[in-house]
């Protein structure tokens, strides 16, 4: 089968929707499909080429149309500036239609913007929804009547999908969380040897952050937390975008938080040294953002997972549907005790979790995601 995956997103990008975007080409690919991943020639900071900096193990075309990329323009206000790009690249796609010819295909976009126009005969549309906002249901309503499948990646998502669209949905609903790929995780260096590389000290117990530094993450909360806990502990923070690494830090030098340390993004094949070396390793959303309370669909915690470190959460019905208490230590979210006192807890005995962490992430693969996508419209 013919798949063209079309979105309005820069790529290579450092955010955690490239490497879903990337991870889900791969596996259509690796599951026998013809794959054009179909992108915007944005401008990126990343200078390693995709196959590389996301790891990919399958050949796919990665067509890149020229636009006019008014995000990069620093005058332009935000919200102009994304529609200025997104009406160059919708004018860019239409173009590209013209070029590929009849036949079947499924084409699959994050973009609900865009999804309108990719309906033409002998394909059939995928919409993945991933960040919904409230306004999402009332603005976008037109994607339950031309699209063919609509890829929840939770099931609070799914269920307020069918709740306020129902009558148009007709069965085409599906929820599917994200996944992950676990040679890596297979291949991931001792804790010893991963401390021995980071040049970290061998005693101190690390509690790892990974990801960006939004607020709605919850990593102000954990940089309160790092004040409550023992002697001896470090909080690690790795990733975030240079401004807001920049206010964290300020926010870490205000508070005299000498227990956090920050580390800059790093390519994703350097994660698995420093989730290696890491005692446990935190997910400490925020309660007090919808996004985080129910749409989120966190890669990260798979990658925790597969990573057989133990695990501490926030407890919000948007984690509680893809892990128990079985496999991670739930605290009560926005409290700095609590999570002080879940990781220091998760560094003394996991009680058995990371061994069901592990089993529940080998069911969450990549390429079973894919196969359930293509069962799902075919």
């Amino acid at each position: 089968m013919k798949i063209f995956y079309v979105t309005n997103v820069r790529f290579p990008t450092e955010k955690a929707h490239g490497w879903q975007i990337a991870k889900m080409c791969d596996a259509f690919a690796a599951l026998g499909h013809n794959v054009t991943l179909v992108v915007p020639d944005r401008i990126t900071p990343i200078k390693e080429d995709a196959r590389s900096y996301y790891q990919l193990t399958q050949e796919f075309e990665i067509k890149k149309l020229k636009i006019w990329d008014a995000l990069d323009v620093r005058w332009i206000p935000r919200l102009p500036a994304f529609l200025l790009t997104e009406w160059s690249f919708k004018r860019a796609v239409k173009k590209w239609m013209y070029s590929v010819g009849e036949g079947d295909a499924l084409v699959i976009t994050r973009d609900q913007f865009l999804a309108k126009q990719l309906v033409r005969p002998g394909w059939k549309v995928i919409f993945e929804a991933h960040d919904i906002s409230p306004r999402f249901f009332w603005l976008h309503r037109k994607l339950a009547r031309c699209t063919d499948l609509l890829v929840a990646s939770n099931e609070w998502k799914k269920n307020e999908i069918l709740k306020r669209w129902g009558k148009d949905l007709k069965g085409k609903v599906i929820a599917l969380q994200n996944g992950i790929e676990l040679k890596p995780y297979l291949e991931m260096p001792t804790k010893e040897d991963a401390r021995r590389t980071l040049e970290w000290e061998k005693e101190k117990k690390v509690a790892l952050y990974t990801g960006h530094l939004y607020d709605w993450k919850g990593v102000y909360v954990l940089a309160d937390a790092s004040k409550e806990l023992p002697l001896g502990s470090e909080v690690v923070m790795l990733g975030g975008t240079p401004e807001d690494a920049k206010r964290m830090r300020e926010y870490v030098e205000k508070n005299d938080l000498n227990k956090i340390r920050l580390v800059a993004h790093v390519p994703h094949k350097d994660v698995l040294t420093y989730l290696a070396a890491a005692d446990c390793l935190v997910i400490p959303n925020t309660a007090k953002s919808w996004n985080s309370l129910y749409t989120t669909s966190p890669i990260k915690l798979w990658e925790y997972l597969a990573a057989r470190r133990p695990v501490v959460a926030s407890d919000l019905p948007s984690l509680r549907e893809s892990v128990t208490d079985e496999e991670v230590f739930f605290v009560k979210p926005d409290d700095p005790r609590a999570l002080a006192q879940g990781i220091e807890r998760a560094c003394t005995d996991d009680g058995g979790r990371v061994e069901n962490g592990w089993k529940r992430a080998q069911s969450q693969t990549w390429q079973a995601r894919a196969k359930k996508i293509v069962e799902a419209v075919l």
